[in-house]
């Protein structure tokens, strides 16, 4: 079962259940590089819910009007441009991504990302910081027949604020999902030492959803864990979408303030990652040290 790319429902939420006047219809951006990464970026057209035709009757249907396949997206670390290559990938919704092999993140470089449709322009500039790196990762039932996740990350700098996130992600799946509380900032750390709750994003819960995904004990299936250190801007993005989306509980419902963005000329968001990856399983209770 397909599910929709959060920044997409972030997007379409935003732009149709506001207080604010209605806007035009603007680019909705979405990129990110990793470190020793290459870059992936979406773009598709903002949607406002409430205006929807009523011949609009599935999400394949909404896609076909919002995907912007033929668009030119190009990204500079300011020594050179290069041009991304659009291709189907139904790994995301919108199935369609930008990426090159001829762009590589490298930590502390700077990127601009410029998006470009008919009458429509986007540009976002991201930095990737230093790669974040755990100590160990602890894997623990629990007393409520869940499974607890710790990452632990030591040696932080709780003066010089640092920002990170969370994400994860099925081994073998492509995509990596925002992990519910899985946004942190330094001033988080104890006596220099950052504990970090891992809960997991893919879990089809039957229970309230955003109080908690914990891991069942049932799954046997491997995950990765992406830590990633991220610069403010994208921190203000996924922390207000993590609180959103966690203290209402589900999608489509109203939404009364925009995301932050670092996008000019559009909304969205474009991230640079200075990630570490991490693979574990449930079966046992154990900790992985790094």
């Amino acid at each position: 079962m397909k599910r929709l790319l959060y920044i997409l429902l972030a997007a379409m939420l935003m732009s149709g259940c506001s207080e604010e006047p209605p806007k035009p219809m603007s680019m909705v951006l979405e990129g990110w590089i990793d470190a020793d990464g290459h870059p992936t970026v979406m773009i598709h057209k903002s949607y406002i819910l409430a205006n929807a035709p009523d011949s609009i009757q599935s999400l394949e249907q909404i896609m076909e009007e919002l995907l912007i396949p033929f668009g030119r997206v190009a990204i500079s670390d300011g020594e050179q441009e290069v041009v991304l290559t659009g291709r189907l990938d139904t790994s995301y919704l919108p199935p369609y991504t930008y990426s090159s092999v001829y762009m590589m993140g490298e930590e502390g470089k700077t990127y601009t990302v410029t998006a470009t449709y008919r009458e429509f322009k986007a540009t976002a500039t991201t930095t990737i910081p230093p790669k974040a790196k755990l100590d160990s990762l602890s894997i623990r039932a629990s007393e409520l027949g869940m499974v607890n996740v710790y990452a632990y990350m030591s040696h932080i700098d709780s003066i010089n604020e640092s920002y990170y996130a969370l994400f994860a992600r099925q081994y073998g799946q492509k995509q990596y999902k925002l992990c519910p509380f899985g946004v942190f900032t330094s001033r988080d750390a104890t006596h220099g030492i950052l504990k970090m709750s891992v809960y997991n994003p893919i879990l089809k819960s039957e229970g309230i959803q955003g109080i908690a995904n914990y891991f069942q004990p049932t799954d046997s299936a491997d995950y990765q864990l992406k830590v990633a250190r991220i610069d403010y801007p994208s921190f203000q993005f996924w922390k207000a979408f993590n609180e959103m989306s966690i203290s209402q509980g589900l999608f489509f419902v109203p939404v009364y303030k925009n995301l932050p963005s670092n996008v000019e000329g559009g909304i969205g968001i474009f991230s640079g990652l200075g990630s570490s990856i991490y693979r574990f399983n449930l079966l046992n209770d154990t900790t992985y040290r790094y």
